[in-house]
């Protein structure tokens, strides 16, 4: 890498051609007349605001393109020189060449957002690659190279280097020696700085530190851990990564690699950018291909082509899910550790988030299908025991069965949605299952589903007791009740799920509890309608978690 690159940093404005290669395809190109134009700056078209300037992206995000005012919009920013306007995509191509015809005539660029865009995503991005300016040509690194980002890095601070996303997660990693210390050894073979030490930085407030600062960051060597340095790289409040260095076989950093890391980690924004953007295009894509197959409205073979898995291998799909309550950070973490387990020997995974939730679609099945039905469980069993480890909640997992092709993928989803519902709804300890071995669970959640806006035309046994409970304030009643229920009529058993003494319970159930109920428990019918309707009221206040 060059001095001047290392030296100086980039104080020129990103041109349009620069700011295009940055954010990949996320934009469609319909006309660029003067590729090397300066975006001075990115400006939200508005037409009671300022007026277009020299040198401004305008980003019409609510101006339809079909619109005479899209077309005054582009004569506008050619006479006022601007470097382009980027407009809401058109599905008619005879309607963007002519919007591209008309901004070549007016001498200013025409970009069109994505189909799976959204304007405050695309917006951020612009944003974040016009802050960058363009990447200095004596870095002497491809746009998006970060391997070798990571290997020049490495040989100007001497040391073992990883680059990183937000996440922790290892994008890029450089070291010219061999012997490296068990944490790196770690982070590299796994792609992933481990979990207790992620956590662990984060509690001593490492992380806010890194995040919150353009300083390299220094941390002393200790008995296990050799001396580090770290920077983060971002651009105003965009994270795009970090940069970190070990000192290699017991040596120690030089005090340059602190000037060397400052500048590497102004290199790495636009180099970051890139990366997260064509990543982030192909995540869509395929997050959007495999949604479509497991919809039922999708082709297999367009799955195929954006993922690299076999349109006619064998295949299931496993509905994850937690008991209790899915915040958006315990969702998150559930969507990241989903994704890292392993698919097995010769399988692959596709993970898509849904509201329960994950979806995991498992291809690579074995040929032989009793032999792919026991891979599909062994997974879930596996994937329903790590999870719940990691995450300190009970996760559970719906077994689809297996089908023969990614196009009826969508069949094996229904059932493991329903056994997801099943496991969730009932009360076996089963961390896995399939549709059938918790079909009751399933069918009596359908029935108190059908139950829950039926009028009864009398009071019954259970609605008095609640009726009592919600005068006093006071549910233990109704709680005697489930319990003897919930225990075959058997009054010990009862009193000892609640951990009351029996003669206690017995006396209280008799005198207060049958008393204000009514309840006929010599009667099957009466039993089975009370045993139905405090089931709907757990379903409905939450004490079970609906499907």
């Amino acid at each position: 890498m060059g001095e001047d690159a290392w030296d100086r940093p980039t104080v020129r404005p990103q041109t349009l051609e620069g700011l295009i290669d940055l954010v990949g395809h996320q934009i469609e190109v319909a006309a660029l007349p003067r590729a090397q134009t300066p975006v001075r700056q990115l400006v939200v078209h508005d037409p009671l605001d300022r007026p277009i300037g020299r040198g401004d992206l305008v980003v019409a995000a609510g101006l339809d393109s079909d619109s005479a005012e899209a077309e005054n919009l582009l004569r506008t920013a050619g006479a006022a020189e601007a470097a382009g306007v980027v407009l809401r995509e058109n599905r008619s191509p005879d309607r963007k060449q002519q919007l591209a015809a008309l901004a070549e005539q007016a001498g200013t660029a025409l970009l069109f957002r994505a189909t799976w865009m959204t304007w405050p995503r695309l917006i951020n991005t612009l944003g974040t690659a016009a802050a960058i300016g363009p990447v200095p040509d004596s870095a002497n690194v491809p746009l998006g190279d970060l391997g070798k980002l990571a290997r020049l890095i490495a040989a100007q601070v001497q040391g073992a280097v990883t680059i990183e996303d937000p996440d922790s997660r290892v994008l890029a990693h450089y070291a010219e020696s061999a012997e490296l210390d068990p944490i790196r050894i770690h982070t590299i073979s796994t792609g992933q700085v481990p979990e207790e030490r992620r956590r662990a930085m984060t509690e001593d407030g490492f992380f806010k530190e890194l995040w919150s600062s353009k300083k390299v960051l220094h941390r002393r060597a200790t008995d296990r851990i050799p001396e580090r340095m770290a920077v983060a790289v971002q651009v105003g409040d965009e994270r795009l990564g970090s940069i970190w260095v070990a000192a290699l076989n017991g040596r120690t950093l030089q005090d340059s690699a602190v000037d060397a890391l400052q500048v590497a980690a102004r290199l790495a924004a636009a180099h970051l950018l890139h990366h997260h953007s064509r990543h982030h295009g192909h995540s869509e894509l395929l997050t959007e291909a495999t949604r479509a197959v497991l919809d039922g409205r999708g082709s297999g073979a367009l799955l195929a082509r954006h993922s690299g898995l076999p349109a006619d291998s064998r295949c299931a799909v496993l509905a994850v899910g937690v008991d209790g309550p899915l915040d958006d950070d315990l969702r998150v973490r559930l969507a990241r550790h989903a994704g890292w387990h392993p698919a097995g020997p010769g399988r692959s995974s596709l993970l898509l988030p849904c509201e329960r939730g994950v979806l995991i679609l498992l291809a690579g099945l074995a040929a032989d299908p009793p032999t792919a039905g026991l891979q599909v469980a062994d997974y879930g069993r596996r994937l329903a025991a790590d999870l719940t480890a990691h995450l300190g909640s009970r996760v559970l997992v719906g077994l689809g069965p297996v089908q023969d092709r990614l196009d009826h993928a969508s069949r094996s989803r229904e059932s493991a949605e329903l056994a997801l519902s099943g496991l969730l709804f009932g009360r076996a300890a089963l961390g896995s299952a399939t549709v059938d071995e918790v079909a009751d669970a399933v069918a009596l959640w359908h029935v108190l589903e059908t139950l829950r806006d039926l009028p009864l035309p009398v009071r019954t046994s259970v609605f008095r007791l609640v009726e009592d409970a919600g005068q006093k304030g006071d549910r233990s009643l109704v709680d005697a009740l489930r319990a003897y229920l919930e225990n075959s009529g058997e009054l010990g058993r009862a009193a000892d799920s609640l951990g009351v003494a029996r003669t206690t319970f017995s006396d209280r159930f008799h005198k207060k509890v049958l008393k204000i109920a009514r309840l006929e428990v010599a009667d099957p019918d009466a039993r089975l309608l009370a045993h139905l309707q405090l089931r709907l009221l757990d379903h409905e206040s939450g004490r079970t978690t609906a499907p």
